[in-house]
């Protein structure tokens, strides 16, 4: 819960009020509501549904929509040209820690689990409009980090033997 809390104040606040009042009122909405306007939320938005779906012990749906909060949020900051020191990025940097990697800790569990997610993830984006970021205009940047998920995703293919090791070494759960 203290991550759900932590994201919402961050998306918020380093959004700037103009973007975060596009966000709508991320604290009063439904999960089913986030899900039924992700196309037009702003990335950091998706992050905040992934980790209430965390939270509420719906990893696996987490995980599809970190990876399409992930997926969208790398686009936009390389379409707005963002630097490492920009509100954006820094937004982006403290979702992937405090949202993505307890649900790759949760995800990584079962690799066809994760496999799915990752597939999930690129159907809906592929599937869905971007109300944030022109897929149209920049279709070139998009394709280019569409192939970078699905590389990402080959590279988890090939070690599926090697993750329940590498897990357990590190005193992670599989499933």
């Amino acid at each position: 819960m203290h991550r759900l809390l932590f994201a919402l104040l961050l998306a918020t606040t380093l959004l700037g009020p103009a973007k975060a009042q596009d966000m709508g009122d991320l604290g009063s909405m439904s999960v089913e509501q986030l899900q039924a306007q992700a196309p037009d939320l702003h990335p950091a938005a998706l992050y905040v549904l992934a980790a209430r779906l965390l939270a509420s012990g719906n990893g696996r749906e987490a995980a599809n929509w970190m990876y399409a909060a992930q997926l969208r949020y790398r686009f936009l900051l390389v379409v707005e040209g963002a630097t490492g020191s920009s509100n954006s990025a820094v937004l982006f940097s403290a979702l992937t820690e405090q949202v993505g990697r307890p649900v790759n800790e949760y995800i990584g569990g079962n690799v066809d689990e994760w496999l799915a997610a990752v597939d999930w993830a690129l159907e809906w984006d592929a599937a869905n409009p971007n109300g944030t970021t022109s897929k149209t205009e920049h279709a070139k940047t998009l394709a280019e980090l569409r192939a970078g998920l699905q590389g990402f995703r080959a590279s988890i293919e090939e070690r599926r033997d090697t993750i329940p090791g590498e897990r357990e070494a590190n005193g992670l759960e599989n499933r």
